[in-house]
């Protein structure tokens, strides 16, 4: 019956909400109890609606016991979300409900943003869940007196997407730290995220230096901090990996993208929830990746630091040509089976390997996501383009390690 009170009661009040900028109403409880008889007259009064309007509506004769409602989950949600939009309090002696429609989310971000608060409140075991895993997560003990390694994620990745570069790293005797943040929240939230961490950092060890390995769009939160008017120094070497400091063209493909990496996760995570779908961003960052957003436009406005050795790594092949030679491999192998020696099996066998080569030695402008143009930054002359595409440059794939990794150790042992 709560329920069915509440929907007659919003049923009541919505035509308010389009005839007012904003409008309050107070309902007369009597110890937390609403009695119907007197619902609509007090609703038509306070919203001074005609008459007409509420004689269309059924009469509802019943006494329903609204205390706790205060504490109720979809109450708390709403309130939270809508926040000067919208509110609904309970006491004693009366309802109240509070709207201003000239506060209700106007755009994608601020809706975003609407539905990120309902959503902490509706789950907030699994918001906490995801909460911890962003932030500057450091080995269990800083040599100060040792270089540290920060490696920082891109679009729609985690800490895990730095997991091969990290095993590299301390495998040849680096220590190493992994920044993770929302990939998907609006680029200036993570970059603030990564300035308050670096900050947090330079405060407890002042000497200690740090060389930062970016991929992809981390490349950019990295920028914001060490170029912005807050760096705190002690950074030496900034190596970028396939970085769109001028945007990148895929964003729009970012709504199928996210749903293929929490498929991804929904498999392989214990502790993913549907929730993180939102709570890790919807696709803001993919806006900021434009090439034209107003965050790009900032970023790019601000000089390099000249005490940092910058270096950038590309790649000028699209993914597809690497999913291309695999097959044109894998049926050159099926060729030179048992079925070798057929008529006309060897000829194709052969010119199937000869297409796979030809296809391994062309070159591009792109290694998928991100230009090479767009790679490319003023003001930095190490600049270097390998023959890979954009998730080999930094993950193993198909067996082979990071194609950037020989560059990397390359900057950071001269």
């Amino acid at each position: 019956m709560n329920a069915r009170l509440m929907a007659w009661t919003f049923v009541l009040l919505v035509p308010g909400a389009c005839l007012a900028a904003e409008f309050s109403v107070s309902i007369p409880l009597k110890e937390g109890r609403l009695s119907t008889a007197n619902l609509q007259d007090t609703v038509q009064s306070g919203l001074h609606l005609p008459p007409t309007v509420v004689d269309f509506l059924p009469n509802l004769y019943v006494e329903v016991d609204l205390r706790g409602i205060n504490d109720r989950l979809p109450v708390r949600a709403v309130n939270r979300a809508l926040g000067d939009a919208f509110d609904l309090t309970v006491a004693d002696d009366a309802l109240m409900l509070r709207f201003d429609p000239r506060n209700l989310p106007r755009d994608w971000e601020q809706t975003c943003d609407a539905l990120d608060r309902f959503t902490q409140v509706t789950a907030p075991q699994a918001t906490a869940r995801l909460n911890r895993r962003f932030g500057l997560h450091l080995p269990r003990v800083v040599n100060s007196r040792s270089t540290l390694v920060v490696l920082i994620h891109g679009l729609d990745g985690s800490s895990a997407s730095c997991a091969d570069l990290a095993g590299l790293l301390r495998g040849d005797g680096f220590q190493t730290a992994t920044f993770a943040y929302p990939s998907e929240r609006p680029l200036e939230e993570s970059a603030a995220l990564f300035t308050s961490n670096m900050l947090a950092l330079h405060e407890r060890f002042p000497d200690l230096k740090v060389d930062l390995v970016a991929e992809s769009m981390g490349g950019l939160i990295a920028r914001r901090y060490v170029e912005g008017a807050q760096y705190a120094g002690g950074v030496d070497h900034f190596i970028l990996i396939a970085p769109p400091n001028s945007g990148s063209t895929w964003t729009k493909g970012s709504p199928v993208l996210k749903l293929i990496v929490n498929s991804v996760r929904w498999m392989h995570d214990p502790e993913w929830s549907p929730a993180w779908m939102i709570t890790e961003g919807i696709c803001q960052a993919s806006a900021d990746l434009r090439p034209d957003s107003r965050f790009l436009l900032e970023l790019n406005s601000q000089p390099r630091r000249g005490s940092i050795r910058y270096t950038i790594i590309a790649g000028d092949r699209p993914a597809y040509y690497r999913f291309e030679a695999k097959l044109l491999e894998y049926c050159g192998d099926l060729a030179g089976g048992r079925v070798a020696g057929w008529w006309g099996v060897g000829p194709a066998s052969n010119a199937m390997e000869s297409g796979r080569q030809w296809l391994l030695r062309q070159r591009t402008e792109n290694d998928g996501p991100v230009a090479l143009q767009s790679a490319r930054l003023a003001g930095v002359s190490d600049f270097i383009t390998l023959p890979v595409d954009h998730l080999a440059l930094y993950e193993t794939v198909d067996g082979q390690p990071p194609a950037a990794w020989p560059i990397i150790h390359n900057r950071l042992t001269h």
